[in-house]
């Protein structure tokens, strides 16, 4: 992502969609296990993830190499 930018704010929804994740238990235990960035409250008992944190997780990733 390049450092200018805007930051996005995803819906567990959104991360779903960006992740091929189909269920939030998924998502949220990625989260509980380090092995997913943590949403950010914004109040109101909302959770949003930051657009930045998911692609760079997402890049970070290790690739399948098949033989």
């Amino acid at each position: 992502m390049p450092p200018d930018a805007p930051i996005l704010l995803l819906t567990i929804d959104e991360v779903m969609r960006l992740t091929g994740y189909r269920s939030r238990s998924s998502i949220y235990r990625l989260v509980r296990q380090n092995r997913c960035p943590a949403p950010v409250l914004i109040g109101g008992g909302r959770v949003r993830w930051r657009s930045g944190e998911i692609e760079h997780w997402l890049q970070d990733l290790p690739t399948q190499r098949y033989a």
